[in-house]
């Protein structure tokens, strides 16, 4: 069984003059991006790697994650493919990950990954919100097979969630 968390990234700035890819993250970003991986963790998810844009508003938010999950800043993944090329690029990541790999962790952008966490899920998942995750399990022991797995939606988790 395979996991993959799909994560938003967090609330940007959009009061400068920055090229997109170098936007931060704003007051709520920062806010939001270590309570939702509390809350990812609370529910008892760890992810054995974290893989991410290298966009500054999804690296930002990555490690948040990866500090709340106990992971040093030097352990994350950036591929700026996710960036560049979305889902499909990041789909095929996933294809060649390790065996060895349970669960992982993807930050990125949308609206690349609502697509891709409606596709895995086989869900209606809609436009995901800033700093939102979605969890999906796959049936197989292989990432390469993930495509055509049996898939399970997890969580789906979003900083205003039950307000």
């Amino acid at each position: 069984m395979k996991k993959i968390f799909i994560v938003r990234h967090a609330k940007s700035d959009w009061d400068n003059n920055l090229i997109d890819f170098e936007r931060p993250l704003n007051e709520r970003g920062h806010h939001d991006a270590p309570q939702m991986a509390e809350r990812i963790k609370s529910l008892g998810e760890r992810p054995d790697l974290i893989i991410s844009s290298p966009a500054m508003r999804a690296k930002t938010t990555a490690k948040y994650f990866a500090e709340v999950f106990g992971y040093a800043p030097e352990c994350i993944i950036y591929h700026h493919e996710i960036y560049d090329v979305g889902q499909r690029f990041t789909l095929d990541m996933l294809t060649k990950l390790s065996p060895k790999v349970g669960s992982v962790m993807v930050f990125g952008h949308n609206p690349d990954h609502s697509h891709l966490a409606t596709y895995l899920s086989n869900e209606n998942i809609g436009n995901m919100p800033t700093c939102s995750v979605v969890g999906v399990e796959m049936q197989t022991e292989l990432w390469i097979d993930i495509k055509n797995a049996e898939s399970r939606l997890i969580c789906y988790e979003y900083p205003k969630k039950g307000e």
